[in-house]
């Protein structure tokens, strides 16, 4: 055990610092917390302290803190020349959350690593993933007409964990149609009619829906964009009626979270960027390039493309060559991501190892943690609440195609973040 007064590597602890700090250091999974007010004397509290010398309050206390033995960095040495806090903002609508705001955001925390890691501190972080999948991919299928005639023919053939999106106006026979067919995951997409009506009108006439879906045995948890939404509710009223995510075609980062809320533990809206599917002969290329970055894979497409079936199959076999790619649905992944969220862990960096304790949800995934040393990385299941990890029992790898934050800022070259080129 710990000795009494060692104070943690993990959680940083943050003063003062900008929102979008704490937001994307809790996406990339580094343990951070806000700092207390009586720091030494407040149980959790880490040793290094992330702060703003911009903020004339924040360099207060980071000096304050400084004063009784913790570590400090400041948040503006980390930045490019020029660039404010706000850039690491993951809040932009997700069409313009492109490759810059990405590379700005992998630059600080891949400083934010060099710091912690010359003063004497530890990397650790809660993998993107349930132990012990290194990547994950999801098929998104928008089934236009509202017949679903040949839904059933369509499902049996696309793999198990493809997720449905249909619309939301389906008539009694078709629902009871759609429940014998019994898809894995399902969706709503987004039409015309939704996008031309207000926020408040949405929000009862999708109350109604989900209760007529709900008396067929059908339980929609997202929904699939296809162009902008002007008057779209706001994210706190589609969690209230039990939807969960949105995905939407664009070159934005492939999955992230939307919470107003600065309560830990409230619901989180998730955001998936999807991607076209790409040509069949680039499918393997394609997984694979993926599967190594450690990014997962969101795919979107249609019924009206003829080949649609074949192609799906094809990729889904390239996907099982993967061993440890996560084949599931979006909305499991939703339900994942937005759980891995609430997840807190303490680390310390002992003489021989690590200690790591840990609270939060373990009954529902098996949870993953990641120990980097520079661009090598050891990636261990975390079963208990507490437990010790011995150096001369890691096994480190060498990542040089995967980021120390994960999929939250992957590499230049990774394409999730960009569109393929025969789009």
């Amino acid at each position: 055990m710990p000795e009494p007064l060692k104070l943690p590597d993990l959680p940083l602890m943050l003063a003062g610092t900008p929102r979008p700090v704490g937001e994307l250091l809790r996406e990339a999974g580094v343990p951070a917390e806000p700092l207390p007010d009586v720091p030494l004397f407040a149980s959790g509290t880490g040793r290094f302290v992330i702060f703003d010398s911009r903020n004339t309050r924040s360099a207060a206390r980071a000096r304050r803190a400084a004063s009784q033995g913790l570590s400090c960095i400041d948040v503006q040495s980390l930045l490019p020349a020029a660039s404010e806090a706000d850039s690491l903002s993951l809040d932009h609508e997700t069409e313009q959350l492109l490759a810059a705001e990405s590379a700005t955001a992998r630059s600080f925390l891949d400083g934010l690593k060099a710091a912690v890691e010359q003063l004497g501190g530890a990397w650790v972080r809660i993998g993107d993933y349930p132990f012990p999948y290194q990547s994950a991919i999801a098929i998104g299928i928008q089934h236009h007409s509202e017949e679903l005639a040949d839904f059933s023919d369509i499902a049996a053939a696309l793999p198990r964990q493809a997720t449905h999106f249909v619309s939301s106006r389906l008539r009694a026979d078709r629902l009871a149609h759609l429940a014998a067919a019994g898809p894995a995951d399902l969706g709503w997409q987004i039409t015309a009619d939704d996008r031309e009506s207000s926020s408040r009108r949405t929000v009862s006439h999708w109350a109604t829906r989900l209760a007529r879906f709900a008396e067929a045995g059908l339980c929609p948890e997202g929904i699939l964009l296809d162009a902008p939404w002007k008057n779209a509710p706001r994210t706190n009223k589609l969690l209230e009626l039990g939807l969960r995510y949105s995905c939407q075609i664009s070159p934005g980062i492939a999955c992230r979270a939307d919470s107003r809320s600065r309560i830990p533990g409230d619901p989180a809206w998730i955001r998936f960027s999807t991607l076209a599917l790409p040509p069949p002969e680039r499918f393997l290329e394609w997984v694979g390039e993926h599967y190594q970055s450690g990014c997962p894979l969101f795919l979107a497409t249609t019924t009206e493309r003829l080949d649609l079936v074949q192609e799906l199959l094809n990729l889904s076999s390239d996907a099982r060559r993967c061993s440890l790619m996560w084949q599931t649905s979006l909305g499991e992944f939703s339900r994942w991501w937005a759980l891995r969220r609430q997840l807190r862990l303490r680390v310390w960096r002992t003489d021989t190892g690590h200690e790591i304790h840990a609270t939060g949800d373990f009954g529902r995934f098996a949870w993953a943690v990641e120990i980097w040393r520079g661009q090598h990385r050891a990636t261990l299941p975390l079963r208990t609440a507490e437990f010790v990890v011995p150096d001369d029992g890691l096994v480190y790898s060498q990542s040089l195609k995967r980021a120390p934050a994960g999929c939250t800022t992957p590499g230049e070259h990774v394409r999730n973040l960009v569109a393929h080129p025969e789009q």
